[in-house]
């Protein structure tokens, strides 16, 4: 067995799949929307399947042609896909910027209906990407690619940190490392005497344009420019972010964290906040100030926010780097569903990855494929 893949025994649940005979496919996410996001409060999904994230998504990186899958029960909404199709190939309208995916759908038979919309038309390739390995989305994928008699490789795709937020800052600062505490309180003096330090948490309701604009040069002035993987440094991701707090903003969602000296932004943190939770989308610091630690100084303060304004979770996304497992207290693991189709081609193609044949592989590669954001 490959590393890395995951291979399960999954039974249909005995609860007999209820009858939805409402299935429709929309082209555009408009005429939906207000239903979608209602939806979405309902089952208290995250930000990712809203209807203006994926607006935004879809602007900035999508390429293909949209599909948007739609179940309803007695007239009701009751589950929403958003995916490309693109040379036979379906798949989710994510990427390296969108944390967590998920089949929004109000119970688990209006999800196990949905996951077999991905398989109408009988694509080559279905790929779904950050969704929980042990999840109700992945289980349903599962289900339904076996019974259109798919092939499935789940891979994984990220490694999340998060930190349950119980108990005090005071407590939880007891549990950190003395030498990290230490570290940052002499940082935080030593910045002191260079002028006066503050923290900035702006919701975007006022400057937001403003806002933005320090945020990007901020982290653009760290490795990330350098990389050419800062928000700044191509304009679809550009695009994207500034949608994405415009429309965060208008929801009382949108958190931009700041470390100034002397009103100068040292390091920026871009968060959306919902539901007590805080999700840390991207962050950076000027390089000027490395040796004052100012993007672990800012990090401390959003760690304290969230335990001061009775947060219950924060989210640190992307991938587990060293900086955040400081903070954190445990690692979602988020898998790449992709199931191929019974044809010959389809069988090939999965065997690129179950056995790991390079020829295969480098097929595999140049099947679907279309231009993605960096990270």
């Amino acid at each position: 067995m490959q590393p890395g893949i995951i291979h399960l025994n999954l039974k249909e649940p005995d609860t007999p799949l209820s009858d939805i005979p409402d299935q429709s496919t929309f082209l555009s996410i408009d005429p939906l929307a207000e239903e979608w996001d209602e939806l979405a409060s309902r089952v208290g999904a995250t930000p990712y399947v809203r209807p203006g994230w994926v607006a935004a998504w879809w602007r900035a990186f999508g390429v293909g042609k949209l599909e948007i899958h739609t179940l309803k029960r007695d007239g009701r909404l009751v589950a929403v896909l958003p995916v490309a199709r693109r040379y036979g190939a379906v798949r989710s309208v994510t990427n390296y910027h969108t944390p967590i995916s998920d089949l929004l759908a109000e119970d688990w038979n209006a999800a196990t209906e949905l996951a077999r919309t991905l398989f109408t038309g009988e694509p080559r390739l279905v790929s779904i990407t950050s969704l929980d390995h042990l999840g109700t989305s992945m289980t349903a994928c599962r289900l339904a690619a076996e019974k259109a008699g798919y092939s499935v490789v789940v891979r994984p795709f990220q490694r999340s940190p998060y930190l349950d937020v119980e108990g005090n800052m005071t407590e939880y600062e007891s549990r950190l490392s003395r030498n990290l505490v230490a570290g940052l309180n002499k940082s935080w003096r030593r910045l002191g005497r260079q002028g006066k330090v503050s923290v900035e948490i702006a919701g975007g309701r006022e400057r937001l344009e403003a806002l933005l604009r320090e945020a990007f040069a901020v982290e653009a002035s760290s490795w990330k420019g350098t990389c050419g993987t800062a928000i700044q440094s191509r304009p679809e991701t550009r695009s994207f972010y500034t949608d994405v707090a415009r429309w965060a903003a208008t929801r009382d969602m949108l958190r931009l964290f700041f470390l100034r000296l002397d009103q100068r932004p040292l390091a920026m943190f871009y968060a959306l906040e919902e539901r007590g939770i805080c999700h840390l989308l991207k962050g950076g610091y000027d390089q000027a100030y490395r040796r004052f630690s100012p993007g672990q100084l800012l990090m401390r303060a959003v760690v304290s926010h969230c335990f001061a304004t009775g947060l219950s979770r924060l989210e640190f996304h992307g991938d587990a780097a060293p900086y955040k497992l400081r903070w954190a207290d445990a690692v979602d693991e988020r898998k790449r569903f992709e199931a191929f189709s019974p044809s010959p081609v389809g069988k090939f193609l999965w065997a690129a990855l179950a056995y790991g044949w390079p020829a295969a592989k480098l097929m595999l590669g140049l099947f679907g494929t279309w231009k993605q954001a960096g990270t």
